[in-house]
């Protein structure tokens, strides 16, 4: 039996530089990479595009 990791609400500023994170509103999940960007890791992202999040957003962490 497979188990599926929980997911657990966070948000943005509580988050640590590298963490990865899961985006509810693009169902995709993003690395951080300063205090108000992070780059999508999943779907049509590498890792090299950055997007803007801000400090409130809340968003997701797979434990």
């Amino acid at each position: 039996m497979i188990s599926k990791p929980t997911r657990h609400r966070i948000k943005f500023r509580d988050i640590a530089l590298g963490q990865r994170f899961y985006d509810p509103i693009s169902a995709e999940y993003f690395v951080k990479q300063s205090d108000s960007m992070a780059a999508m890791v999943t779907g049509v992202g590498d890792g090299t595009v950055p997007d803007e999040f801000e400090a409130d957003d809340v968003v997701g962490i797979d434990q």
